[in-house]
């Protein structure tokens, strides 16, 4: 967590005047931005996609947990379209007309925004499913008018990404 921060703090810095923000994925140069075009071929979420699971993250203290699994509950079954330049999806806190990907990785401590809890990163992404001997997670960084939200690929046909501290679980359809 350590070497993301100093490289946050340093992109912040030397990126002060820049008009957007950098994604963690950017900061660390593991990243590629890619265009209505290039995001069909390159994009892993291109595509029709259900939310088949919802669990609290494992940031969130215990009181909180029982409200967030009822929360979580309401999106399982959503459906979520992936298309170049959009997301199409009946909960528009999902959908999304000017979509903007950027395809990179990220390493488990700057997972979920580096919300898991420190030095338990490495165990919870492998109980996650989503890294094996601490290997750069996949991702997909979508930046919406919206808001922003990072998909962490499990395999090519699964993809979690975190919501008002519930990870979501996405399957391929």
């Amino acid at each position: 967590m350590r070497t993301w921060t100093l490289t946050l703090v340093a992109a912040l810095v030397l990126g002060a005047g820049a008009a957007q923000p950098a994604s963690a994925a950017e900061k660390a140069g593991k990243t590629e931005t890619l265009d209505r075009t290039g995001a069909a071929e390159r994009n892993g979420l291109i595509g029709k996609w259900s939310i088949v699971e919802a669990a609290p993250g494992p940031w969130v203290r215990s009181k909180e947990r029982s409200t967030l699994v009822e929360q979580g509950r309401k999106l399982v079954a959503t459906e979520v379209t992936f298309e170049p330049g959009a997301i199409v999806s009946t909960n528009q806190g999902l959908a999304c007309k000017r979509a903007m990907y950027q395809v990179g990785t990220y390493p488990t401590d700057a997972l979920f925004r580096g919300l898991l809890p420190d030095g338990s990163q490495d165990r919870i992404a492998r109980d996650l499913g989503l890294t094996k001997a601490g290997a750069d997670v996949p991702s997909v960084d979508v930046d919406c008018a919206g808001g922003y939200f990072t998909y962490h690929f499990r395999d090519r046909n699964t993809a979690l990404f975190a919501w008002d501290d519930v990870i979501y679980t996405l399957k391929r359809r």
